[in-house]
């Protein structure tokens, strides 16, 4: 499993900010935050927090979303969604620039996911292509 990292921080003029967030979808259940053990963590930028995440008890149908956001000093947000599976395998990845979710790598059945944590984070989103054209087919 790699280091997940939950974070709010900013630079000390505040024009840089950094957010990751861990969560677990579920299709039946919805999202929620994971449960399991949290460490303290240096943060990215000066004023903040993070801590580092150790997701337990997930169930079968169950997956860990990684979400992870920048603003720069444009006031612009872009960053990433992954999707892991139980065993830590990184399943599926989502990029998010000028509003759109898009997919960047992975197999796109796990698309749901990244949909449903942009939603329970109330992301601002325009379009959503998470699924490439090869998979439409």
């Amino acid at each position: 499993m790699p280091m997940l990292v939950e974070e709010l921080s900013k630079s000390r003029s505040g024009r840089h900010a950094v957010r990751r967030i861990v969560l677990v979808a579920s299709r039946s259940r919805g999202v929620r935050v994971p449960e399991g053990p949290r460490r303290e963590a240096r943060p990215l930028y000066a004023v903040g927090e993070a801590r580092i995440v150790e997701p337990r008890g997930l169930g079968e149908d169950e997956v860990i979303v990684y979400v992870h956001l920048v603003r720069n000093p444009r006031g612009r947000v872009k960053g990433f969604m992954e999707v892991y599976g139980a065993d830590g395998a990184l399943l599926y990845r989502a990029v998010y620039r000028k509003l759109k979710l898009r997919y960047s790598k992975g197999n796109p059945k796990y698309s749901w996911a990244a949909r449903m944590a942009a939603e329970h984070i109330k992301l601002p989103v325009k379009r959503y292509s998470l699924i490439p054209a090869w998979a439409r087919r």
